[in-house]
């Protein structure tokens, strides 16, 4: 079985991306401006995890190399203001600026370029809402602002977030500036992500084939977690498996028998992203009998963090789509939790893989 591995890798861009056309036709439309040398519109790109957002991003953002200069930035690496401007330097002056250097130098060094290059900067800011709020308004408001530091500066963002309300957490002033044309990414249906599961696979998959009682297990097993990355992940640890057997095709069996490996690699990244405050709260959520937002505060966390910080948590565990939340009246409106796993599989999961 000849087997193109990177296929399978989260950072592959695939040369059609299907179930998007809406998303793409709009984020092209807004980068159309800087082909007349006119700043692109800003945009927010929301929506849950695995739904193209990045990949639908960076597609766009290669194809428009020749009339922007494009920044993409993770924001779960770069979380401070120093790393995010140390990696738009080093993308338009190929290499990382020298250590100690102010920040004000760092920033005029990067108005500079554009400017001299008559170019127009396009930044990408992925998982911004990794990002402390006062953090992210600071961000935006010192890029935004940067052609009344120096004549002639051009740029345009594009923030993603899994996090609806992202704008609900932008200040007035940065509001003004930036005013994003919001585009949302819905989850894939089930037939979504079984076409391209198998196109996926189709590509990958050079030298033998993918059984349709394969890829039907693997579409399950990721539409119960509504999650395409965990799919794609099961494909390729199913095609590892069958190919270590010798075979020239993956059946159901070969899907069966790395479910759990793959199960652990989700957990495992979604548990590696929280913080030791964040597990708390996780852990209090699937271990106790409580649902409501106000009685989990009050018996567990009162006296260890403030409230909104409580709530903090309870929107990126909910981004992480590791819980829901929802409302409902029951001696006036209370807002409670939803599990979206089972208990065991989020305790053996801290348990493995929490820092």
């Amino acid at each position: 079985m000849i087997v193109r591995y990177e296929v399978f890798d989260e950072d592959y861009i695939p040369e059609e991306i299907l179930f998007r056309d809406t998303q793409i036709s709009r984020i092209s439309f807004n980068l159309k401006p800087a082909m007349h040398k006119s700043r692109p519109v800003n945009m927010l790109c929301l929506g849950p995890p695995a739904t193209g957002k990045t990949t639908v991003t960076k597609h766009i953002l290669n194809s428009a190399e020749d009339y922007l200069t494009g920044v993409y930035i993770n924001c779960q690496i770069n979380q401070n203001k120093q790393q995010i401007f140390s990696r738009i330097f080093q993308r338009l002056y190929g290499y990382i600026p020298p250590s100690g250097l102010s920040f004000q130098k760092l920033y005029s060094a990067i108005l500079k370029k554009i400017v001299e290059r008559d170019e127009i900067l396009f930044i990408v800011l992925d998982d911004i809402n990794f990002l402390p709020p006062k953090l992210l308004n600071e961000v935006l408001h010192t890029l935004l602002k940067g052609h009344e530091e120096l004549q002639g500066f051009k740029i345009g963002i594009a923030g993603i977030s899994t996090d609806m309300r992202t704008s609900a957490i932008l200040e007035s002033k940065t509001l003004s500036l930036f005013h994003p044309d919001e585009i949302v990414f819905p989850v894939y249906d089930l037939d979504e992500m079984m076409e391209i599961l198998r196109r996926r696979a189709e590509i990958g998959v050079v030298g033998g084939k993918v059984l349709n009682s394969a890829l039907e297990l693997i579409v399950e097993k990721a539409f119960e977690y509504l999650d395409l990355r965990f799919g794609i992940n099961l494909l390729k640890l199913s095609i590892l498996n069958a190919d270590r057997k010798g075979k020239d095709f993956v059946d159901a069996g070969d899907v069966e028998e790395v479910i759990d490996e793959g199960r652990g690699i989700f957990f495992k990244k979604m548990v590696s992203a929280l913080s030791k405050d964040e597990i708390e709260v996780l852990l209090a959520i699937y271990t106790s009998e409580k649902k409501f937002t106000g009685e989990i505060y009050s018996s567990f966390f009162k006296s260890k963090i403030s409230y909104t910080k409580f709530y903090e948590i309870l929107r990126k565990l909910e981004n992480l789509r590791l819980i829901d939340t929802a409302v409902r009246y029951d001696k006036g409106l209370r807002r409670y939790v939803v599990r979206r796993f089972k208990s065991e599989e989020i305790t053996s999961a801290v348990e493995k893989y929490s820092l």
